[in-house]
């Protein structure tokens, strides 16, 4: 008599399951029936921006769907990522995910409305923005290698011009000191035209700065790029090597273009866009299309994988946020 509960409790669960199984499948199989909408963080124009639109129909073709990007700026990306957090974990409302909100900005100015461990489902990593260490093309620094040499003997007197407080430059500056074993003093600045404009005026002695900003400078022979922060070198300057070949591998910090979701999206369709950008970014038109970004490295890994990564960094950003001075 004591069985038939224990095997009417097992039957329901069995159903139960089966139920949920049959409701899952069929929620995977069918995405993406309606269109699926990416947010981008940043004002439209911008290299992210560009990024996207320029591989949007790639992505589709791809997915068999539609995707629309929208743009919703403020807080360094900080704004966009957290509705999308709030979204509806079905797959439809995506972010193009960034360091700048899942790693810098919870590390240097917390606290932000989501947590990066565990409110998103990271769907995958894209492709790194490159920024490089470049000085004046008559700076007496020809190799990084002498930039370095002079820096340990004389500590606190190079000045680098970087980009706001706690932006990607400021902190490429800060893991290469640490690495290097230099002191290289930080000139923030509102943006990169700022920064470029003080390097060619001769107020700072380098520059930490994407490539879009002082690519025209470089073409000019007025400025020279010592060493590119990128997982590998650049189809347009691949005779300069990355800091990560010199020896500064946890140096070679970009900001990474990935997809992210709410907490909750599925594996199954994690897998789809996984696959599907994977696809994308081994079509050679896609390929040939990215690489008329400047700036732009294709650099793809799995969503775990991408995860890891910037969780890496975030502590390792928090470790450093502790050792600065207050931000004035």
């Amino acid at each position: 008599m004591q069985k038939k509960p224990r095997s009417r409790t097992r039957f329901i669960l069995y159903v139960t399951l089966a139920c949920l199984l049959w409701v899952g499948c069929p929620q995977a199989q069918d995405y993406p029936k309606n269109p699926i909408q990416i947010v981008i963080p940043y004002s439209p124009g911008g290299l992210t921006d560009i990024f996207w639109r320029s591989i949007s129909d790639f992505l589709a073709n791809n997915m068999k769907g539609t995707i629309v990007m929208i743009n919703k700026t403020g807080g360094s990306g900080v704004l966009g990522t957290s509705f999308v957090v709030n979204s509806n974990p079905d797959g439809y409302t995506l972010v193009s995910a960034s360091p700048e909100a899942l790693s810098i900005a919870p590390a240097f100015t917390p606290p932000v409305p989501y947590d990066p461990e565990k409110d998103l489902t990271y769907v995958a990593k894209l492709s790194v923005v490159g920024f490089c260490i470049a000085v004046r093309n008559d700076s007496p620094f020809k190799t990084l290698e002498e930039l370095v040499a002079f820096a340990k003997v004389n500590p606190k007197k190079l000045k680098a011009g970087v980009m706001g407080f706690a932006g990607t430059p400021r902190v490429i500056l800060e893991v290469f000191n640490r690495e290097a074993k230099i002191e290289i003093t930080p000139i923030p600045f509102d943006g990169g035209g700022e920064i470029v404009t003080n390097l060619m005026g001769g107020h700072i002695n380098l520059a930490v700065a994407s490539l879009p900003s002082i690519n025209s400078q470089i073409l000019a022979g007025k400025a020279r790029v010592l060493a590119f922060c990128a997982p590998r070198r650049l189809s347009t300057y691949p005779e300069i090597s990355t800091l990560a070949e010199k020896g500064y591998k946890r140096s070679s910090f970009a900001t990474a273009l990935g997809l992210a979701g709410p907490k909750g999206v599925s594996s199954a369709i994690v897998s789809k866009w996984e696959e599907a950008i994977e696809k994308t970014l081994k079509d050679p038109k896609a390929i040939s299309t990215i690489q008329k970004i400047e700036g732009i490295v294709i650099d793809f890994k799995k969503g775990e994988d991408y995860k890891k990564e910037l969780l890496a960094d975030l502590a390792m950003f928090k470790e450093i946020a502790a050792s600065l001075p207050a931000k004035k």
